[in-house]
């Protein structure tokens, strides 16, 4: 699997993760689906989980399933910030390689009345720096497991909500 391949399926794993799973986890603590919807429409990921985390006090959940869901944040949060980094460092090697990529298209085609462009040495610090600001293809496959995880993971716990709380409302 190339980088860039790589690079694209960990964003969608934690896409799929950020919308579906924590919508799932929001609907199975939630009686009104319509504030779900614009929840997930309107909050941000950390404002998501947030409300999330609050949902689940509220409805009284046993601290082991609160625990579990805690360590899921955790998961969640760091990865989110991983993702977010990533983002940042692809947009900018591919802004850096856009600009090399202009000044080698134009370095041949200077128009008569401009002054030939001064010719520069390869910054080679700084293209070492590009190259290492990328982590490693099999670095961003394992983003993309421990994204898969966390939606299984939060699957899981839905789950186990669900039953917890039809046994609650069972029993009221």
């Amino acid at each position: 699997m190339q980088k860039k391949a790589a690079i694209g399926s960990f964003f969608d794993e934690f896409s799929k993760f950020e919308t579906l799973s924590i919508g799932t986890a929001l609907r199975s603590l939630s009686q009104d689906s319509l504030s779900v919807d614009h929840a997930e429409e309107l909050l941000d990921f950390e404002a998501r989980l947030k409300l999330l985390e609050r949902m689940a006090f509220a409805r009284d959940i046993p601290s082991s399933l609160m625990m579990e869901l805690e360590a899921v944040f955790l998961r969640a949060r760091k990865l989110h910030d991983l993702r977010e980094e990533l983002a940042r460092n692809v947009a900018a090697a591919a802004n850096d390689e856009h600009e090399s990529a202009t000044a080698r298209q134009n370095a041949g085609s200077q128009p008569a009345n401009r002054k030939p462009m001064k010719r520069r040495k390869a910054n080679y610090a700084k293209l070492e720096q590009l190259a290492n600001v990328v982590p490693a293809e099999s670095t961003v496959v394992d983003y993309a497991a421990e994204a898969v995880e966390l939606q299984d993971a939060l699957h899981a716990i839905s789950a186990k909500v669900d039953t917890q709380l039809r046994v609650n409302d069972t029993q009221a």
